[in-house]
């Protein structure tokens, strides 16, 4: 069986709803064997730069951010600068690609956090989401519409707290350097690491525990 790089690209830190630091998601995600992570925090670079100041060899900090479109929300991968919010959908997924980046629809049918829907049929986006850690649906169902419309696929944890940090990833073959050339190439696979139900009970419960004590734990 040919090795995989395991990735978890779509994180956010206290610069925009998340609890933890990008020092802290760093740190954790290399406790838990990840090859890298991209914090895309909502509508803000902050997290991701700083996070890449930790960044070593063998651990790849993506730089990313998470854009308010209009219509949804949308990943951006490989970019370093702001893309205003509020702007349609196509201009931010165009505006995106100028800077070089990949655009991914974000949990585009879930109606209750800001997805594009339909949209994913319409626009060029590099990789729409089939599996988020925070979306109750079905992966299998998703993938299935994926395939049937000959969409590249991604996946992510969507992690506001160290406990949901890894709970979706993208598994990568070990010959790309970074996950954006994977999803360029569609060779990816997406991972769930945990059950829909441990994922919801850690929804629920994010806003009241303190997740800085898992790393107190770690290093007990």
């Amino acid at each position: 069986m040919s090795k995989t790089k395991k990735f978890d690209i779509h994180v956010h830190s206290y610069y925009s709803d998340g609890i933890n630091s990008p020092a802290e998601l760093v740190s954790y995600a290399k406790k838990l064997g990840l090859d890298g992570i991209a914090i895309t925090d909502h509508n803000e670079i902050k997290g991701t730069l700083e996070a890449m100041k930790f960044q070593e060899d063998g651990f790849l900090v993506i730089p990313g951010i998470e854009i308010s479109a209009r219509e949804g929300h949308i990943i951006a991968l490989g970019i370093s600068e702001v893309i205003p919010g509020r702007l349609s959908a196509e201009e931010t997924v165009k505006r995106i690609h100028e800077l070089g980046g990949i655009a991914i629809a974000a949990h585009p049918y879930d109606f209750f956090r800001g997805g594009v829907g339909d949209l994913v049929l319409k626009i060029n986006f590099d990789a729409v989401e089939v599996e988020n850690g925070h979306t109750v649906h079905s992966k299998k169902k998703m993938l299935d519409f994926a395939k049937k419309n000959n969409l590249p696929i991604s996946g992510g944890s969507d992690a506001h707290c160290l406990e949901e940090l890894g709970v979706v990833i993208i598994e990568i073959p070990e010959k790309y350097e970074s996950p954006i050339d994977a999803i360029k190439n569609r060779d990816l696979q997406v991972v769930s690491k945990m059950s829909k139900i441990k994922i919801l009970k850690n929804f629920l419960k994010r806003r009241f525990k303190d997740s800085k004590k898992i790393l107190q734990s770690e290093d007990e």
